[in-house]
């Protein structure tokens, strides 16, 4: 039996610079991709490298449990049926300031009302998804 359960699923691993965030096995993954897009991984998959983008990135496991984090973009890469994501951050819902996910929103909401140039418009524009992903995840996953 625990031959079937490891044949359906795969290695995971999540590193971010600060901490090894997951090392295991997983039944299915799902991440934002650099174009913005949702991207599912199952076992198996056909092999790749490719860019994460700023958003969730969720993973269930073998017991059947879902785990929710706000990444920063990063990079992803799947070979012999591991998958292997590094990224500047990885943020559990409950890991979440809200209030300075919050401020750094309205930051970058307000430098984009502002005459910039197309490298500070991009830095904007990354500030503002990373601060509406972290919201994003904390209200949709942490419960109390």
């Amino acid at each position: 039996m625990a031959e079937e359960n490891v044949g359906a699923t795969f290695g995971l691993e999540i590193m971010a610079a600060r901490n090894n965030v997951y090392q295991g096995r997983a039944k299915q993954l799902i991440f934002t991709a650099s174009d913005g897009g949702k991207v599912g991984i199952l076992a198996k998959h056909q092999d790749f490298i490719g860019a994460l983008g700023i958003g969730e990135l969720q993973y269930e496991t073998p017991d059947g449990e879902w785990h929710y984090y706000a990444s920063s973009s990063g990079t992803i890469s799947m070979a012999n049926n591991r998958v292997l994501i590094l990224t500047m951050t990885a943020e559990k819902p409950e890991e979440i300031d809200r209030r300075r996910a919050e401020d750094a929103r309205d930051r970058a909401l307000e430098a984009m009302r502002q005459k910039q140039s197309i490298l500070e418009y991009r830095r904007t524009q990354a500030s503002l998804a990373r601060a509406l992903s972290r919201l994003r995840v904390s209200e949709e996953h942490h419960f109390i």
